[in-house]
């Protein structure tokens, strides 16, 4: 195991640390932080949605199971390029994207949700890290994927990279078009003057 495969290791666990510590805590506040699946009608989103938190687990076992040189099959272990500064440039995408999250966390206060939360909408935030982008978690997340894949860039992490990115950007659009909805003129308004991503 090389210094590079510690830090993912590292990084991993900063992940879920925030993500569970996090979800908890709005928990034992009585807020309902896991509203996905709940707020479409049509059954693709409904699938995209339900199958976010085990495609997150398997896609973590990939990377863990990387970082920690497991005898795995050709698909999973040959890499599809093998440069190293491609591999520290994905720990800065990695790291930096990890304290986008962290902010993000902490601007987002008790308003933090994963899905769309149709019958409590809370505030629209658009202080600290919502000031530079309005979905500061979906580019961490966009961030934490590909750095990864230019870590370990294997078939298996490349498909999902692909898959997660064009899913994040499917769902940031139903959330700005409930958003917009449901905040109207202050949301037209916070549009104009924050991009979409950073």
């Amino acid at each position: 195991m090389e210094i590079i495969d510690i830090l993912v290791i590292v990084s991993q666990i900063i992940f879920y640390i925030l993500f569970l510590g996090r979800t908890i805590i709005l928990y034992k506040k009585g807020i309902k932080v896991w509203v996905i699946g709940t707020s479409t009608k049509k059954l693709f989103e409904i699938i995209l949605e339900n199958i976010f938190v085990p495609a997150l687990v398997i896609w973590s076992a990939f990377v863990i199971l990387s970082a920690l040189r497991v005898n795995l099959p050709p698909l999973i272990s040959n890499y599809l390029v093998n440069i190293t500064w491609l591999k520290y440039a994905g720990i800065a995408l990695c790291y930096t994207g990890l304290v986008i999250f962290l902010l993000a966390l902490i601007a987002f206060g008790k308003s933090w949700r994963i899905g769309i939360d149709e019958n409590n909408s809370g505030e629209l935030i658009t202080t600290g890290i919502f000031h530079f982008s309005r979905n500061p978690i979906f580019l961490f997340m966009d961030l934490y994927f590909t750095g990864t894949m230019l870590i370990y860039p294997n078939i298996v992490l490349t498909v999902i990279t692909v898959c997660t990115v064009a899913g994040i950007h499917l769902q940031i659009i139903r959330e700005e078009k409930f958003l917009q909805s449901e905040f109207g003129e202050q949301y037209t308004e916070y549009r104009k003057h924050t991009r979409r991503y950073f």
